[in-house]
């Protein structure tokens, strides 16, 4: 995996993001992914949850940064606006 994050909510959740070009996300004590998020084109160079753990953001190689419900399992945005690697992505504290 080329990226980490754990939910800040539960601190039982983790996101993944590598060279697969999914965000995977792992619940503690569980040895396999719980959900494979699938939609980049290029690996996913970082990963982050909102505050509430249900949404979490992946920033790919390629520029494109995606959201994804984790209710409903799917993308719910896509942000083309980068010309190079997405190296880093947050939430705002506020929303």
């Amino acid at each position: 995996a080329h990226c980490v994050a754990i939910g800040r909510k539960s601190f039982k959740v983790l996101a993944t993001g590598g060279d697969d070009r999914k965000v995977n996300i792992w619940a503690l004590g569980k040895p396999n992914a719980i959900m494979s998020l699938s939609g980049h084109t290029s690996s996913v160079e970082c990963v982050t949850f909102d505050a509430q753990e249900e949404v979490v953001c992946g920033g790919a190689a390629s520029g494109t940064v995606k959201l994804w419900d984790l209710d409903q399992a799917k993308a719910i945005r896509t942000l083309l606006g980068h010309r190079s690697d997405c190296l880093s992505v947050a939430f705002h504290p506020y929303g």
